[in-house]
C-alpha cells in the first residue's frame, strides 16, 4: 500500500506547486468515500466535515448517484457532450426546468456553466449588458472566485496583488462586511457620479471562505431596498449557501435579488453551476442565432444535468433544507456545550449545516485544521487569519457522526 506521503511526493513531481496544500504532516490523500466517511490511501477513515466544499450535498458515493451513473452506462444512446451554446440536449432542458421550478417565481430565466466562479462571471456580464453600467460593489471577506474577470471582486488581497496589472480594481468598491446601509447608498452615488456607473451589488448572504458570517435578514432587507430604489442589481452569490446548505434553496425566498448564482451542490459531485434571474435582466441578452457571445463548450454537459435535477428533486422530496436547519443548530448547541470553556474558543455562528468555529489566536483554526487530521476529521480553516474552522458537512450527515466529530474536535483543540 502506497503511503500519503509517497502519493504527493508523485503528486508534486507532476502538478503546478500552487494547486494542492502541502501538509507538513500527517499528509491526506483520499482513496474512497461512502456516506460521510473518507478513507485515506492508507486505509484510515475519517469523519467529513466538509463534503467537497459543500459539493456531495446527499453524501458521498450516493445511490443516487451509482443510479444516474449506472442508467448513463447502460444507455445504448448516450449524449456526452454538452455542445456549448449550439445544440442542445434534453437533459439540459429539463435541469433548467427543474431549476426553475425549485426557485422563487420572479428568477425565471437562467444559464448553465461548471464552476461557481463561471456562474458569478455570468452575473457580473449579466448586469452589465443589462444596465449599461460598469461598476460593482462587493464587501469585506468576500469570495467570488478566482477567475480574472471576477477576481476583482474577490476581497482577500492575496489572492489578488499578482495580477493587479489586469485588473480593473477602479470599477469595483469594496465595503466593510455588514457595514451601515447608507455607506452603500454613497458607493453607489460616487460610482454614478464617476460616470461608468453602478450595475450591482454583489453579497455572500453568509460569507464562507471568511469565517462563516452572516450578514443577517434584515440587513439584507435594507440592502435590497436601496438597490430597488437606486435602481442597481442586486447579486446573489449562493455558489455555497444554497441548495438547502442553510435552510433553503435560496435567501431569495425571503429576501428577493435580481440574479443568483449558484452552484457546488448543484451538480450533486459532477462540474455544475448557474446563474438565473428576473426574465427583464436576463433578457437583456442578445437571441442567440447561431453563435453566443458568452458560452464554453461543456456548458449543460447532459450527465451533469442529469445528476443535478435529480439531486435537486431529492433534496427537495426529503426536505433536507428543514433538516439541515434541525441539525444544525444542533450542531452549534453540541459544540458550545463542549469548547466553551475552553481559553481559546470565542464563538460558534452560521445557518443550517454552515457552520463556523472561530477561535481567539490567528492561524489557530489552521493548526486545529492539521491535528484534527490526525482525530480522523476533516474540517478546513477559515477567517482571514486562519482563526476558526469551517463546518459544511453532506446534509445526510447522521447525528451520531455529528456527536462523535464534536468530542473529536475538543480532543483536538485541547492539543494546540
Amino acid at each position: 500500500m502506497t503511503s500519503n506521503a509517497k502519493w504527493l511526493q508523485r503528486l508534486q513531481a507532476v502538478e503546478c506547486r500552487d494547486s494542492s496544500y502541502n501538509a507538513k504532516s500527517d499528509p491526506l490523500v483520499f482513496a474512497r468515500a461512502q456516506g460521510s466517511t473518507v478513507w485515506d490511501a492508507e486505509g484510515r477513515p475519517y469523519i467529513d466535515l466538509c463534503a467537497g466544499f459543500g459539493v456531495v450535498a446527499l453524501g458521498h458515493n450516493n445511490e443516487l448517484q451509482k443510479r444516474v451513473f449506472a442508467s448513463s452506462i447502460n444507455h445504448e444512446a448516450l449524449v456526452t457532450h454538452g455542445m456549448g451554446d449550439v445544440y442542445p440536449s434534453i437533459a439540459k432542458v429539463e435541469m433548467l426546468e427543474t431549476l426553475k421550478a425549485a426557485l422563487p417565481q420572479h428568477l425565471s430565466k437562467g444559464g448553465l456553466a461548471l464552476s461557481g466562479g463561471q456562474a458569478v462571471e455570468f452575473a457580473v456580464k449579466t448586469a452589465q449588458i443589462a444596465t449599461g453600467a460598469k461598476g460593482f460593489i462587493n464587501f469585506h471577506g468576500s469570495y467570488h472566485g478566482l477567475d480574472l474577470g471576477i477576481l476583482p471582486l474577490t476581497s482577500r488581497r492575496d489572492f489578488k496583488d499578482p495580477f493587479r496589472g489586469w485588473l480593473p480594481e477602479d470599477r469595483v468598491t469594496e465595503l466593510p462586511f455588514a457595514c451601515d446601509l447608507s455607506e452603500v447608498r454613497k458607493a453607489i452615488h460616487a460610482q454614478k457620479a464617476a460616470g461608468f456607473g453602478c450595475a450591482a451589488v454583489i453579497i455572500e448572504p453568509i460569507q464562507g471562505r471568511a469565517g462563516i458570517r452572516p450578514h443577517g435578514l434584515d440587513w439584507l432587507s435594507g440592502l435590497a431596498e436601496i438597490c430597488q430604489k437606486e435602481k442597481v442589481l442586486l447579486i446573489y452569490d449562493e455558489v455555497f449557501t444554497g441548495l438547502g446548505r442553510t435552510g433553503q434553496i435560496t435567501f431569495a425566498e425571503m429576501v428577493p435579488c435580481d440574479l443568483l448564482c449558484l452552484g457546488k451542490a448543484l451538480g450533486g459531485g459532477l462540474p455544475l453551476s448557474a446563474c438565473f434571474g428576473r426574465a427583464e435582466v436576463m433578457d437583456a441578452w442578445p437571441q442567440n442565432e447561431g453563435e453566443g457571445i458568452h458560452t464554453g463548450t461543456f456548458f449543460g454537459h447532459p450527465l451533469s444535468c442529469r445528476l443535478g435535477a435529480e439531486t435537486l428533486r431529492t433534496i427537495q422530496e426529503k426536505k433536507l433544507p428543514e433538516r439541515s436547519l434541525i441539525l444544525g443548530e444542533k450542531l452549534q448547541g453540541m459544540l458550545r456545550e463542549k469548547l466553551q470553556s475552553h481559553p481559546l474558543f470565542a464563538d460558534v455562528r452560521g445557518r443550517g449545516l454552515m457552520v463556523g468555529l472561530e477561535l481567539r489566536e490567528p492561524l489557530a483554526g489552521a493548526r486545529l485544521m492539521d491535528v484534527l487530521r490526525r482525530h480522523g476529521v476533516i474540517a478546513l480553516a477559515s477567517g482571514d487569519k486562519g482563526q476558526g474552522i469551517s463546518m459544511t458537512p453532506a446534509l445526510t450527515i447522521a447525528e451520531e457522526e455529528l456527536v462523535v466529530a464534536v468530542q473529536r474536535i475538543a480532543d483536538a483543540l485541547s492539543e494546540i
